[in-house]
């Protein structure tokens, strides 16, 4: 086996409180996560041995991510070749883009999880799911999330994972403006302010589990958007409650906004209303998986 192709799903957050920081500095976290249907496809091929001198080659279909060691999918192929003691290091890495940048939806987080996934497929370590995230948590907070993917309530650094029904049947509607927000300085902010954690995920959690999609709408929380500064945020979520969704909520660090709808149609007409002023516009299922070999 020469190549490996994965797709890698985007999150969401459905409840997110910052709760703390650990001795390093980390900030600690409370959330509900889910992935949905809007992939980045990586494909991992190998090179014959040392013709591109053991290094790893990276491309990507949007212009502006770095295919440098700064992008987290070629660091965390080198954190997965140092664990398993692989010494030739001769990989391409292509991504095709479609999870939207400086978003919240965890898309670097996504690739480095697709990649990690495929390596061990494309070099059969037979690593486990906890020996994959251990390698991951160490590059990326999301990683380990968007390795199991499905609906989870995470906490920690993003580390601790507890898997959740999966959620009831319904329909996202995501919309990405055009500004996007920096997540060290949406962290820089909330600390600046010093606001304390105020989210009650009992509630959330009990929804999910009874499949009470209405219930889990009304408890979608998001302490970043107390912070965020963006007008288009409040904007499109008013756009998306007026066409009937059920909530709607920033997503992570933002800036993308995503509603939840019990009916498609208006779901689509939504969309279709949405893309009239935003290019980067979804319409989505939640997923019950991370990234998957394709």
């Amino acid at each position: 086996m020469q190549e490996i192709t994965v797709k890698a799903p985007a999150k969401l957050n459905l409840a997110l409180d910052i709760v703390g920081t650990d001795g390093r500095g980390y900030h600690l976290m409370k959330m509900v996560m889910q992935t949905i249907g809007l992939y980045d496809t990586i494909t991992v091929q190998k090179q014959p041995e040392g013709t591109s001198g053991e290094e790893i080659i990276l491309s990507c279909t949007h212009p502006a991510v770095p295919c440098n060691e700064h992008n987290i999918a070629y660091a965390v192929a080198h954190s997965f070749f140092d664990t398993c003691g692989i010494r030739d290091r001769s990989l391409r890495i292509h991504i095709q883009k479609l999870i939207p940048q400086q978003a919240g939806m965890a898309g670097g987080s996504a690739n480095g999880a697709g990649v990690l996934a495929a390596l061990n497929a494309l070099y059969q370590t037979k690593l486990s799911l906890e020996e994959l995230c251990r390698i991951g948590k160490e590059t990326g907070a999301d990683i380990p999330f968007c390795l199991t993917g499905g609906t989870a309530l995470v906490e920690g650094i993003g580390e601790k994972i507890t898997k959740l029904p999966d959620l009831p049947d319904c329909v996202f509607v995501v919309a990405k403006p055009k500004g996007g927000i920096s997540t060290q300085r949406a962290f820089a902010e909330f600390d600046r302010r010093g606001i304390a954690p105020s989210l009650d995920l009992e509630k959330m959690c009990k929804a999910i589990g009874e499949g009470d999609i209405l219930s889990v709408s009304e408890n979608l929380y998001n302490a970043f958007e107390r912070v965020c500064g963006l007008r288009d945020v409040e904007i499109i979520k008013n756009m998306m409650m007026s066409c009937g969704a059920k909530g709607a909520l920033m997503t992570g660090s933002g800036s993308a906004v995503f509603g939840i709808f019990t009916d498609r149609g208006r779901a689509y007409a939504c969309e279709k209303r949405l893309k009239e002023r935003y290019a980067e516009c979804f319409l989505c299922n939640p997923v019950p998986h991370g990234s998957v070999i394709v």
